[in-house]
């Protein structure tokens, strides 16, 4: 038994070397990792003399590493001709016999490494595939980013009275959070954007310039707010995907008089605080892109020393897993730290969520508007400011 065995080994010695003087006569020098697995297999193919299927795993297993390391540079054809086809010849040069059930062992042998190196193709080419679907996937968001990035106001208008703050910070996966403050100064307003678009990446950073550039544009020659928005959802819900919907808050806040006016389109959270308390700011529309002939009313706000007017993302109320971050605690903390700067009050809320959630999973953005003035007694008059605020039916 010892003997065969010795003579067993030999003859699978002198198989390997043959092999690798195959290689080598073709320029090809194998790595000593590779070397050592084509060894293995033909270990695992001397033990298949006796029962064939007891070692096919282990024949498969070794052939699909070896098949993993060496198509990394070169391609299936030569995979096959240098690492089943030439270890077959050398296992025939130097078989005793040709016995039907050895070369029969043979041919099934080299069909399961046939296998192996055709799985280890596939699921490199998978691999390969879900590399590239990530690079672009990668490559998307920072575009996305930049969209975003770039449409966002470069400062915010300076006008006594008043102190505004926004912000934004995109999670990982980019959404389509957007916020403006703008001042117009030919009907002396000010509007007031804070947009929340379903969905991530470029496609809702494209929406989200679609947003602010219809409703940009509807606002000249625009009666009221209400009229901006409803202009603006007809196109939405023209142009954009049926899921795809944007909750917006929409103000214009008259900086003579310290009067808001509001357009509520399915948004929150949305609120002012002012005399010890914060009061939601009431929903006077559906989400933008339901229904093009939706109608939207608007709430009327005589502003006063002190108040606070806070737009946000839910991307603040929402952040959170076991535990959700809250309107409420978002409402305290707002109210403890009112005497504070818009600025400094805006600063903190984004770090309360951070420590809240850690690493946020969606878009934190804000805009808020600090009355640090006294309104006037008489309220002056604007070119717009004349309107009564009307609520209508949606």
């Amino acid at each position: 038994m010892r003997e065969e065995f010795e003579n067993v080994l030999y003859r699978q010695r002198l198989a390997h070397k043959a092999w690798l003087s195959k290689m080598r006569a073709r320029g090809v020098i194998p790595s000593e990792q590779v070397s050592q697995l084509m060894w293995e297999l033909l270990v695992a193919y001397s033990e298949a003399a006796d029962e064939f299927d007891a070692v096919a795993d282990d024949i498969l297993k070794a052939a699909y590493e070896l098949a993993k390391l060496v198509l990394s540079s070169i391609g299936m054809e030569e995979a096959h001709k240098y690492y089943r086809d030439y270890l077959a010849e050398a296992i025939l040069d130097h078989t005793d016999d040709s016995h039907p059930e050895q070369l029969r062992n043979l041919v099934r042998f080299s069909n399961v490494v046939s296998s192996a190196i055709c799985e280890a193709s596939i699921d490199l080419l998978k691999s390969s595939i879900r590399h590239e679907r990530a690079e672009r996937l990668s490559q998307e968001l920072t575009v996305a980013k930049r969209i975003q990035g770039h449409l966002l106001p470069k400062a915010v208008p300076s006008i006594p009275g008043f102190e505004f703050a926004g912000r934004l910070v995109p999670a990982a996966e980019i959404g389509g959070d957007y916020w403006s403050v703008k001042y117009q100064a030919a009907d002396d307003l000010v509007t007031l954007k804070l947009a929340d678009i379903t969905g991530h990446g470029i496609a809702a950073a494209t929406l989200v310039a679609a947003v602010k550039f219809i409703s940009g544009g509807y606002y000249k020659g625009s009666k009221s707010a209400a009229e901006v928005i409803e202009q603006t959802n007809r196109v939405l819900t023209l142009d954009t995907p049926h899921e795809i919907l944007v909750s917006m808050v929409y103000g214009w806040l008259y900086p003579k008089t310290f009067h808001l006016t509001i357009v509520n389109a399915g948004h929150s959270p949305a609120f002012i605080c002012g005399g010890g308390a914060c009061t939601d700011l009431p929903l006077t529309g559906p989400l933008l892109g339901l229904t093009g002939d939706a109608k939207y009313g608007e709430a009327a706000f005589q502003l006063q020393k002190g108040d606070l007017v806070f737009f946000g993302s839910d991307g603040i109320t929402e952040a959170g897993v076991t535990e959700s971050f809250g309107l409420g605690r978002l409402k305290r903390i707002v109210m403890d730290n009112k005497d504070k700067p818009a600025n400094a009050i805006a600063d903190l809320v984004v770090r309360e969520v951070k420590r809240f959630v850690g690493r946020p999973h969606d878009d934190i953005s804000l805009v808020i508007v600090k009355v640090i003035g006294d309104p006037p007694k008489k309220a002056e008059s604007t070119k717009r400011g004349e309107r009564k605020s009307r609520a209508r039916a949606e």
